[in-house]
């Protein structure tokens, strides 16, 4: 195990990095006087076994006992009030500091990470600032105590890299604005409809940026929902109480107190307001519609969808088609050599006789494994037939069309069907009416060539229908996707002329099909959570609002009074129950008021629930909601840990507005500084740490904002009233800030990925909850 000490580790960056560490599965020790960091920065991470906190002083000589692997050096106060009111200290800590820590990591033998600063760059009379330059600073100014320390201790560390071969990197830090469910995603364009956090750990958003991510959300201008590009997902360690949204229609959502959802204001229109301060009898936003990438998807090909990884894996699967013979003859000693060095063929003195009778029979059969195919680059031929390999002789054909009759049963079997693959045996089967079987005995025989049986119902038991066919069995479970009881995203992505037929089939196996309910509401009943979410989402996309609702049932001839929960779906107030004309357009009138594509759903309880360990949040740029848990609209929030009034103009504006104090700008307001949010900063120090640069390396954001500009966001932000006033500009503040990424981006494919706007409005908001300003 990887374990590291982290110096400064109680700070603002450090908590951080210590809880990217711990992610990443290492071991961390935190060193913290705690001067300027803060112990609450890392309480929550106290009960991880793999953390421990030390309030030290590095100034003072370092000793640890046991291994380290990494020695990461980020203890020093960082604001101008805090270095000029321990000047000393901060010299000591840069010099002295990194002395003692350097002699650590040089005694352990372990690798040396330095985060220095921006301010290494003084006043800079080259812009942006390359890594190559030296640099304009004061040495005696009032900030030379900081910028100076700093550029010492960056030739300290350079010093014992090159005299006694210590593994280092030296960041160069620019500013930093800090910054949980089922969501719905697009990224490049594939639907996924997910637990934020298996999403974020799967996919979330490509760091190098080369992945489109949009969500659907409500325009604020307009309340119409649209899908919008996400410029972040954020990922923080969950600090305070959480708590369960429920509303009418079934609605629920899980977040934590500070996050927001949208309430219905005094003019009907949306307005974010923190979870923990509302209250039952409110009504809040979820969407009366789901805005989609649609993408038809009018056939499969057999052999294209399993031919995938090493040919020695496609073995199981073959096609049937004249043209084999003539194939296999043009391509004889090609095929032959792969043969001999398949594994499937074991090095004997008869392998190559093996391997000569093996090209003949095929030819005679007229027949093809996909590892042939694979060898010889080449794709099945048309109207192929797909088997599997081996003695079968059950084919299907290698082109399926995905008609109105296969979504239908696509949607018939995630409803009524069930499969069974062990020991050889894969066949898929349905339970149902006798005459919803019978449609689907015709569709299977007719579009997929394949024999089925029939059993016919018996006392209990309704009858079923069945289909032996390995291929049959693969084409359902994993080509189509229906193995895991949830609608695909390609079905879910489907135009809705073709999407009506699966939910139609759903109907026939779930649905409402008699009794007095039939023309007065549509009931969808399964055993699944995630199904049933993703049903509600399905039925949004014809702009229906679904109630969402969790029940028991008995069977008590059978288990006694053992109860079964199960959920439902219901669709009331439609003014079409004939789901195969939706795509033409369906009413419904609720008991809610809509506002846009807006439904006002009253909230019927707020109670505290269990909090996962980690929070997620999307950030989305001139929208900022998202929709989350099985139909609310969430609004973006985060928990930063920047110090009120710590003296850098981030934090400073934020109390200022949030008070309704005058901004204080320093000088005219023309400087300009460049502000990386800090999940975009630890991935950049991430990578720097796993990557064999040394550095310097500059990891910050390289769009600048003047001081002025900056400052009017924040009040606009803010909604404050504040106004901008004016006073002496500190002695060697520099006058430009922008660092030249272009060394990161190269060496590591970084390069930040969250807007200024969204992390200094994630920062206002949880500033008005942290520092209890109104």
């Amino acid at each position: 195990m990887t374990r590291a000490l982290v110096t400064g580790g109680g700070g603002f960056l450090g908590s951080h990095l210590c809880e990217r560490l711990l992610k990443e599965g290492w071991e961390v020790v935190c060193y913290d006087s705690l001067i300027t960091g803060s112990e609450t920065n890392v309480v929550h991470l106290l009960a991880n076994p793999k953390f421990t906190f030390v309030n030290f002083d590095v100034v003072n000589h370092i000793s640890f006992d046991g291994e380290l692997d990494w020695v990461m050096h980020l203890a020093s106060p960082a604001s101008p009030p805090d270095y000029f009111q321990h000047p000393i200290h901060t010299m000591k800590v840069n010099a002295i500091g990194t002395l003692n820590a350097l002699g650590l990591a040089k005694a352990k033998r372990a690798s040396f990470f330095l985060t220095s600063t921006s301010e290494a760059y003084g006043d800079p009379l080259i812009h942006p600032q390359p890594e190559s330059y030296w640099g304009n600073v004061n040495p005696i100014g009032p900030r030379g105590v900081y910028d100076e320390g700093k550029r010492f201790a960056e030739a300290l560390t350079m010093a014992y890299h090159r005299e006694h071969g210590i593994d280092i990197r030296i960041a160069r830090i620019f500013n930093s604005v800090l910054a949980d469910q089922v969501v719905v995603v697009f990224n490049d364009d594939q639907l996924h409809v997910d637990p934020v956090g298996e999403y974020a750990d799967r996919a979330a958003l490509d760091v190098l940026g080369t992945r489109t991510v949009r969500v659907p959300c409500f325009d604020p201008a307009t309340l119409r929902m649209k899908l919008r590009q996400a410029s972040a997902t954020i990922r923080h360690v969950a600090q305070q109480e959480a708590f369960e949204l429920k509303l009418r229609y079934g609605r629920s959502v899980k977040v934590t107190g500070d996050h927001s959802v949208f309430v219905r204001a005094a003019d009907g229109r949306p307005i974010a307001k923190p979870v923990r301060d509302i209250r039952p009898g409110e009504h809040v936003a979820i969407p009366g519609q789901l805005p989609m990438v649609e993408k038809n998807r009018p056939r499969v090909v057999m052999s294209e969808e399993i031919s995938t990884g090493h040919p020695e894996q496609l073995w199981d699967w073959r096609i049937k088609h004249q043209s084999v013979p003539d194939l296999v003859e043009s391509h004889r000693d090609r095929l032959h050599a792969a043969l001999l060095r398949s594994r499937r063929y074991k090095d004997t003195p008869n392998t190559r006789n093996t391997v000569s009778s093996t090209l003949r029979k095929w030819k005679k059969n007229q027949t093809l494994p996909l590892f042939a195919l694979a060898v010889l680059n080449q794709d099945a031929p048309n109207d192929s037939l797909f088997g599997c390999y081996g003695g079968s002789n059950k084919w299907v054909p290698n082109e399926i069309e995905l008609s109105d009759e296969l979504l239908w049963i696509c949607g018939f079997y995630l409803a009524e069907g069930a499969e069974h693959s062990a020991n050889g045996v894969h066949f898929i089967s349905f339970a149902s009416d006798q005459y919803l079987l019978d449609r689907a005995q015709k569709i299977l025989e007719r579009q997929l060539c394949v024999a089925t049986g029939m059993t016919a119902p018996s006392a209990g038991r309704a009858p079923s229908l069945y289909c032996h066919s390995k291929a049959v069995h693969r084409l359902f479970c994993n080509v189509l996707g229906l193995r895991e009881r949830r609608i695909p995203s390609w079905v879910l992505q489907l135009p809705l002329k073709q999407a009506k037929h699966f939910l139609e089939g759903f109907r026939c196996g779930d649905g409402t099909h008699s009794g007095k309910k039939v023309g007065n509401e549509l009931c969808f009943d399964t055993t699944s959570e995630k199904l049933a979410i993703d049903l509600s989402y399905l039925l949004l996309r014809f702009g229906l609002v679904a109630s969402f609702g969790r029940y028991e049932t008995t069977f008590t001839g059978r288990y006694g009074d053992r109860r079964f929960p199960f959920f439902r779906l219901t669709v009331c107030e439609i003014d079409n129950w004939d789901i195969l004309s939706w795509d033409q357009g369906v009413r419904q009138a609720l008991n809610a008021r809509r506002t846009g594509d807006i439904v006002w759903s009253l909230v019927r309880s707020v109670e505290p629930c269990v909090v996962t360990a980690n929070v997620f949040d999307f950030s989305v740029p001139d929208a900022e909601n998202f929709v989350a848990g099985n139909g609310v609209f969430c609004h973006n929030t985060y928990g930063p840990r920047m110090r009120r009034r710590d003296g850098r103009a981030v934090p400073n504006f934020i109390d200022q507005a949030l008070r309704g104090e005058d901004l204080t700008v320093h000088g005219d307001g023309s400087q300009t500084r460049s502000l990386c949010y800090v999940d975009d900063e630890i991935e950049g120090f991430w990578r720097f740490i796993n990557s064999s640069h040394i550095g310097p390396m500059n990891i910050g954001n390289p769009h600048e904002v003047t001081i002025l500009r900056l400052a009017d966001m924040i009040a606009n932000l803010a909604g404050s009233g504040s106004q901008i006033t004016y006073i002496e500009r500190p002695v060697d503040d520099p006058e430009v800030r922008c660092p030249d990424i272009s060394l990161a981006h190269r060496v590591l494919g970084w390069e930040p990925q969250v807007a200024l706007e969204d992390g200094l409005q994630r920062t206002i908001d949880w500033a008005r909850n942290a520092w209890s300003v109104s």
